[in-house]
């Protein structure tokens, strides 16, 4: 690009004797690693430290650190989270965790040098917006950049309040929505980085999953992230979660507030507590009344509704045509569902608390929802009937839904099921109820190619191997089937009127196209309407 800065011409250096890599960046020059599959940079600065003064305030970039050589070579610490590993794999989780963490890392291939133009995907982490970690082993890019010859750049952003916190329109107010800055930041990051590691800017593929996900849609709507990305991947978004409004978050912030000791519009008091002080007010705020949407409970912190970050709920947006018109994966697994109704209900659910549990997706349809997921005969736990529901209304339908918005728009979709359930046993004892279901995040080691110690067959591999071709063909070309690897299969764009045999089912022993995957559940939740 004629326009670029003059920096990107910077020499890239490699240290072949130490395996040590330098590579210079705007900011000054940083240290990686050269491992047996590809060059690794952690642990890379793209903000200044959001602490001090810059809590909730929209991050700036970095100080120079020049003549410095900047250490890329160690782990950066998570963003503050409490109890990750209750609610995600310890893979996921960091095991450090500080208020300054907005780094990222990147992977890039062996030969990356700053003339190669290798395409770059940046991933963006799930965790109900109140948990994870970018640099966490299931994440490491070793793998897919050297599979794929991509460049991998995963992102940290601020989560839970220190990232989403709203109470108000004052100066001395947080504003809310920190986090997607922190994201978008790391986009421009990349933008002007990028090239020196050996990437395109110019071929930026955005993926993410769950809240990362939900995140990549609303850079798709927002204003401010045109040009930062040119494709798309967006896996297990729970869609038929909405956003709160300014309004519905300020009930939100009045509980932390409270529940922090500080009186309710006293931002002082809340800038004056510790990050573990704010952190243990969120674990509590969990249990009070923030919402009338009981819906809300399933992701208690999170995006608002503003008028720059994210303006539109992700249906709404579609409806009115508001969505960036980029090639996008979109898809979900069999059992997503699971992990949230037995990881929030650690006891057996009688038929009478089923029906009751019902009036949490949609109250005013109620009686139509019992219908459709009657009392199975002769049941007396009912968390895995319940599990089905949230996996149809939160997921699989509202994600149908998007997919049939998207190409009445004609905007090219690609849609995947995931439906492999791992022999291996579960990592925690808290996630035991996944054994042999396809829980939510369960993709993620056989899309990164990181199965962490485990025994795994042939034909995991072989699926890995697979996943990793059609997302790295996708950031080469926009389309799953064409890059460097050939796929065993040729995976069709979905059609709104005819979806035969258009749908991706990743599965053992070998992937297949399927038609009408739940459809008639999903033409039900059609009719009730997600966001509303």
């Amino acid at each position: 690009m004629d326009s670029f800065p003059i920096f990107l011409l910077c020499v890239f250096f490699i240290n072949l004797t130490y395996g040590n890599v330098i590579v210079s960046t705007k900011y000054g020059d940083v240290l990686g690693t050269k491992t047996d599959k590809a060059l690794q940079f952690l642990g890379i600065p793209f903000a200044k430290p959001p602490v001090g003064d810059l809590r909730w305030r929209s991050p700036e970039s970095p100080e120079s650190w020049s003549p410095n050589v900047y250490n890329a070579t160690v782990r950066a610490p998570g963003c503050p989270q409490k109890f990750c590993t209750k609610y995600l794999p310890d893979s996921g989780c960091p095991t450090e965790t500080s208020e300054d963490c907005l780094y990222l890392n990147v992977w890039t291939p062996l030969n990356a040098q700053n003339s190669m133009k290798y395409p770059v995907m940046v991933f963006l982490h799930g965790g109900a917006f109140k948990w994870g970690y970018p640099a966490a082993d299931v994440y490491d890019g070793n793998n897919i950049a050297n599979h794929g010859e991509v460049v991998l750049v995963t992102v940290a952003y601020r989560i839970g309040l220190l990232g989403f916190l709203y109470t108000g329109e004052r100066k001395a107010d947080s504003h809310g929505n920190y986090g997607l800055q922190d994201q978008r930041l790391a986009l421009n990051w990349v933008r002007e980085n990028i090239q020196n590691f050996g990437g395109d800017p110019g071929k930026v593929m955005l993926f993410g999953e769950s809240a990362g996900a939900q995140s990549v849609f609303i850079h798709m709507v927002s204003p401010k992230s045109i040009g930062l990305f040119h494709s798309a991947a967006v896996q297990s978004a729970p869609f038929g979660i909405p956003y709160r409004t300014k309004l519905q978050a300020l009930g939100v912030a009045n509980a932390i507030y409270l529940l922090a000791g500080c009186f309710i519009g006293d931002v002082k008091c809340l800038r004056s507590k510790s990050a573990e002080e704010i952190d243990e007010a969120q674990e509590k705020s969990m249990l009070a009344p923030t919402s009338l949407k009981v819906i809300n409970y399933f992701e208690p912190i999170g995006p608002i509704i503003d008028e720059e970050e994210n303006p539109l709920q992700p249906m709404d947006a579609l409806r009115q045509n508001k969505v960036r018109n980029v090639p996008t994966i979109l898809g979900t697994l069999k059992d997503e569902g699971r992990m949230f109704i037995h990881g929030f209900l650690n006891t057996s659910l009688p038929p009478v608390l089923y029906e009751a549990a019902l009036g949490i997706f949609k109250p005013s349809h109620f009686f139509q929802i019992n219908k459709e997921y009657p009392l199975p005969s002769g049941e007396k736990d009912l968390r895995d009937t319940l599990s089905q529901v949230a996996t149809d209304y939160l997921f699989t339908c509202s994600n149908r839904n998007v997919s049939r918005l998207r190409v009445k728009h004609n905007m090219e979709t690609y849609r995947f099921v995931f439906e492999h359930a791992s022999d291996y046993p579960s990592p925690t004892s808290d996630h035991s109820f996944c054994e042999k279901h396809v829980c939510h995040a369960a993709e993620l080691p056989y899309l990164f190619g990181n199965f962490l110690g485990r025994n795994v067959t042939e034909n995991e591999i072989n699926m890995s191997r697979e996943m990793m071709s059609y997302w790295t063909n996708f950031a080469h070309t926009g389309n799953p089937n064409n890059g460097r690897s050939v796929p065993d299969i040729k995976w069709p764009a979905y059609e709104y009127e005819n979806s035969k045999n258009a749908t991706m089912h990743f599965i053992t022993p070998k992937d297949e196209l399927i038609e009408n995957y739940r459809d008639d559940f999903c033409d039900f939740w059609d009719t009730v309407d997600y966001e509303k």
